[in-house]
């Protein structure tokens, strides 16, 4: 893979770990106002941008990582 989408990725992950701060405040805010299923929706996309943002951390970790190896043995 380019080392641009890779960088490109690293964006879109700290996208993601921006978004579930947001959605956590969120759901705090909401489930403080009484609105419980709403938090609790809240929460579960939180959870979702999470998992995405950890995948995707994952992911170029190990493409690096890779062509690191590759770059390596073509030496």
């Amino acid at each position: 893979m380019k080392s641009f989408d890779l960088d490109k990725l690293e964006e879109i992950a700290e996208g993601l770990a921006l978004g579930f701060y947001l959605l956590m405040f969120m759901a705090l805010v909401t489930l403080a106002a009484g609105s419980p299923g709403s938090g609790f929706l809240l929460l579960i996309a939180g959870a979702c941008a999470q998992v995405g943002r950890a995948g995707i951390e994952e992911f170029v970790s190990d493409a690096r990582a890779s062509a690191s190896r590759a770059a390596r043995s073509r030496a």
